[in-house]
């Protein structure tokens, strides 16, 4: 716990009726909590959060913010299932001979639908330029794989991160892109471009 929590939790609880903390040790939990919330760590941000609701209840700073946050673990819960029932999934074959990545993309949005007898449906929303969906591609060549561990795959070789959430799986640029960029693979010289199997 950090010393500054301590000291206002002390002050909470020896003066349950002076009101309101000082406007510079909230300030301070809502500056934290804001930053950690801007980063993405939402266990951080809720105990800040939970720190200036105990010193002021009517906060309505805090208040949005934990609103926020319980909508997004609600989000984040329903993704972790998305997640595991797609790591269900086994990829028997799976080959990309110089693929763009949005066929790449719809390949696999048609596997989980043929692998899981129609029970698995994917969306993904893909929040990336048009130019790089249309014209970045993927080679690879995969057997018996788990779908998530698939996509793991396209992932690395083309700078890509996959976040599971409710009903679709996001699809942004990787943070650290330098290390991806180490993975892609070399060109293919005389092959054909942008030839995607069908599922079988």
């Amino acid at each position: 716990m950090k010393p500054l929590q301590i000291l206002a939790c002390a002050a909470a609880l020896l003066l349950p009726m002076a009101g309101n903390a000082a406007p510079s040790e909230l300030q301070q939990f809502l500056t934290e909590g804001q930053t950690a919330f801007m980063k993405g760590d939402l266990t951080t941000a809720k105990t800040d959060f939970d720190w200036v609701l105990k010193l002021d209840p009517h906060n309505r700073t805090a208040i949005g913010y934990m609103h926020m946050i319980e909508a997004q673990e609600a989000q984040k819960s329903k993704g972790i299932e998305l997640e595991k029932q797609l790591a269900a999934l086994i990829v028997p074959k799976l080959e990309f001979k110089d693929a763009t990545l949005g066929s790449a993309l719809d390949y696999m949005k048609k596997a989980a639908d043929k692998l899981s007898g129609g029970k698995v449906a994917v969306s993904f929303v893909v929040q990336l330029p048009a130019e790089q969906a249309n014209t970045q591609t993927v080679t690879l060549s995969l057997a018996n794989i788990p779908y998530t561990e698939a996509l793991r795959y396209i992932g690395g070789l083309a700078g890509l991160s996959f976040t599971y959430e409710k009903y679709a799986v996001v699809v942004r640029p990787a943070k650290d892109a330098a290390s991806a960029a180490n993975a892609t693979s070399p060109p293919n010289p005389g092959g054909a471009p942008g030839v995607v199997p069908t599922p079988k």
